[in-house]
């Protein structure tokens, strides 16, 4: 028996102007609709004042909990020892740059229990990016679907909810950018049901994105290495 309906994963990495924000609006979606939850916030590094924000949110809120890693990784080792501490029935992850309305949220969770998939993932239908981000992830999901075939045509967005008991089979192991495909290729293996919703991305109005396209490089490397796993 799990303690919590869901637990909620947000990494942040130098986010300290998006936290409070962030946090207090899905808290706030939270209660509204009445979930019993946890937050699990994610100091991934941060060299700014992340880890005391973080500190201040959890001493005013018994069901936000606190992980940090000393030196950042990667994205997905932030989300992957966030999920690892996980007590909910359903486990997510969301960004922490104010990008997605936390409503989103509480869509993929309402959706995975009425469906009772092992994964709910999103599909972005308007995105605010610029076009070469916009190029680049039509190229990226182009290539996995051609390699991999499972027929996810936004393989990066967030947020995802995924079932604890399914969770615990995919046995996660990227701790870069890669996590986000990691997760949609294992289930796709292991033929675990997938559902999906649409969401609307928001500009991000503060802090910097850390996707740099640098990555593409990551990525190729990862899915050199998994195709041939």
């Amino acid at each position: 028996m799990y303690k919590y309906e869901l637990s909620i994963v947000i990494p942040f990495y130098n986010e300290e102007e998006n936290i409070k924000n962030v946090v207090n609006s899905l808290v706030n979606e939270l209660n509204r609709n009445k979930i019993n939850y946890e937050l699990i916030l994610v100091n991934n590094g941060s060299s700014d004042s992340t880890k005391q924000i973080i500190e201040h949110l959890r001493k005013k809120n018994i069901r936000i909990k606190q992980v940090d890693i000393q030196k950042n990784l990667g994205y997905g080792w932030g989300i992957i020892n966030g999920l690892n501490t996980a007590k909910g029935s359903y486990i997510g992850f969301i960004d922490g740059d104010n990008q997605v309305h936390p409503q989103y949220l509480i869509d993929a969770y309402n959706k995975i229990k009425k469906t009772n998939a092992a994964i709910c993932i999103t599909r972005r239908l308007k995105r605010p990016n610029n076009f070469r981000r916009q190029f680049a992830s039509i190229g990226y999901n182009t290539l996995i679907n051609i390699l991999f075939f499972p027929n996810v045509w936004d393989i990066n967005s967030k947020p995802k909810v995924i079932q604890q008991k399914f969770y615990k089979e995919l046995c996660l192991s990227s701790k870069d950018w890669f996590i986000d495909t990691e997760i949609v290729l294992k289930a796709k293996r292991k033929k675990f049901k997938i559902v999906e919703i649409p969401i609307i991305y928001n500009k991000r109005r503060k802090g910097k994105s850390k996707v740099k396209f640098a990555i593409v490089k990551e990525f190729l490397q990862n899915i050199s290495r998994f195709l041939f796993k």
